[in-house]
């Protein structure tokens, strides 16, 4: 079945639905559709509105387009057009005391000089990583600064990721207990 567009004369009839004052007849259906558009934003919402234009528009016959228009001045927007939406007044929250989770947990403690735990690597998909691991913790017991910075770490999947988080976790225990001792 095929449908003809909606003419400007059936978009100034909807447009009339909208508009308390008398409009003048568009020329032509762009002209005619944009003047339904300008109406539909300050009578329903300017964001509401622009959504509701396209169905509207269309539309395959006029009696859709004027069933979907009514159904939008109907059920569609229940605040006046023009009034803020009330928003209920946030109460200010008590200040509470920071939370903190393991990680700053561990930070804390590394800040204080004391060497973090190392990563369980006892899976077997981890195997291959133990030697590293085992390289950065007796690296990190002699408190040797320069090597653990210089050793080369991948830290794209997850294992490698944990080691080089627990070798800069080690690098700042290093340096927070040369701090202490100067």
């Amino acid at each position: 079945m095929k449908t003809k567009a909606i003419t400007a004369a059936q978009i100034a009839t909807l447009a009339k639905r909208l508009s308390a004052s008398p409009i003048e007849p568009a020329t032509s259906a762009k002209k005619a559709g944009d003047n339904l558009a300008r109406l539909l934003a300050e009578g329903i919402c300017t964001d509401r509105g622009a959504l509701d234009f396209a169905p509207i528009m269309t539309a395959d016959t006029f009696d859709q387009a004027k069933a979907w228009l009514t159904f939008e001045l109907d059920h569609g927007n229940t605040e006046p057009a023009g009034e803020p939406i009330p928003t209920v007044a946030k109460q200010p929250k008590a200040p509470t005391t920071p939370a903190f989770g393991k990680r700053q947990a561990i930070l804390d403690q590394v800040q204080t000089g004391a060497l973090p735990s190392a990563p369980d690597f006892s899976k077997p998909t981890q195997a291959r990583l133990r030697t590293k691991l085992a390289q950065i913790v007796t690296l990190a017991e002699a408190g040797d600064i320069a090597a653990l910075q210089a050793f080369e770490i991948n830290p794209v999947p997850s294992s490698p990721k944990a080691m080089a988080r627990n070798r800069n976790l080690c690098v700042i225990a290093i340096t927070a207990r040369a701090q202490v001792a100067a």
